[in-house]
């Protein structure tokens, strides 16, 4: 008896939750490098795909998997863009992905990014709207073997990611 219980419990917990696909255009994954480390420089990538799961009853618990193609950021100065994707920086012909896993806690979501052919813990900082859920983090270059320029490019680059607020009705 005490099984069938248990069964029971574990077949309906997954149906408890949600899931909200990330794509274009509803969703957005945005990138901004600081040239001179002060000058932001922004982007935007257009192909990527992945899924957000969460149970309605407990908002601030989710599981996220966003993968990026890299090459299909896009920029206002194309040869800026073409330096960022390019063999000093992502070198998207070696690397051509960025893939990150993590689960929400609270007003975060912590988890791993894999950039540039590494792995490496990643968060991001939640804040939430009625209509968007935005997830913000900085990264250190070079953690991620990105070292080219270090004064030109600056240290860091910050990732955004806006996806619709799932209290909002049904998503795609």
């Amino acid at each position: 008896m005490r099984f069938i219980l248990l069964l029971l419990v574990f077949l309906a917990g997954p149906a408890l939750a949600e899931q909200i696909n990330l794509l274009p255009p509803g969703s957005q994954v945005e990138l901004r490098a600081y040239g001179l480390g002060l000058i932001p420089l922004d982007g935007k990538f257009t192909r990527f795909h992945g899924w957000m799961r969460y149970d309605p009853a407990n908002p601030d618990a989710c599981q996220v998997v966003l993968e990026i193609e890299a090459a299909s950021l896009v920029m206002s100065e194309e040869a800026i863009r073409d330096e960022i994707i390019g063999p000093e920086f992502m070198d998207v012909s070696r690397f051509p992905d960025l893939t990150f896993h993590g689960n929400c806690q609270g007003d975060a979501v912590a988890g791993s990014l894999l950039l540039h052919g590494q792995t490496l813990p990643f968060s991001l900082d939640l804040t939430r709207s009625a209509l968007t859920i935005t997830a913000t983090g900085h990264l250190r270059r070079a953690d991620w073997g990105i070292t080219a320029r270090p004064f030109t490019a600056g240290p860091t680059i910050r990732i955004r990611v806006e996806i619709p607020n799932p209290g909002n009705g049904p998503h795609t």
